[in-house]
């Protein structure tokens, strides 16, 4: 799952967000009252937005744009690859 860390008053952090759901991605949203409020384990990764997909830690607002611009392209293949094929017994009568 995909955690977006933001600020009330990021700029950029609401066309993030909306891209996020649009995209239909499994992800949590954490509002920060501060950009000091941020987990242990990432403040020294920067200040937000903040966006963590699984070992990725991608900072900043340009970053994490182009990194939902690279997943936006693999959904793209994903669905234009993926299989739709019915298997049949071929002993079977199709009546």
């Amino acid at each position: 799952m995909v955690t977006f860390y933001r600020t009330r008053k990021c700029n950029n952090c609401a066309a993030i967000q909306e891209t996020l759901e649009e995209l239909c991605l499994a992800h949590e949203t954490v509002v920060l009252e501060s950009p000091d409020d941020l987990p242990e384990e990432l403040a020294e990764t920067g200040r937000p937005p903040i966006l963590v997909d699984g070992p990725d830690v991608i900072c900043g607002s340009a970053n994490i744009v182009a990194h939902l611009e690279k997943l936006e392209r693999f959904k793209e293949l994903w669905y234009k690859f993926q299989s739709d094929v019915c298997y049949c017994d071929e002993d079977e009568s199709l009546d």
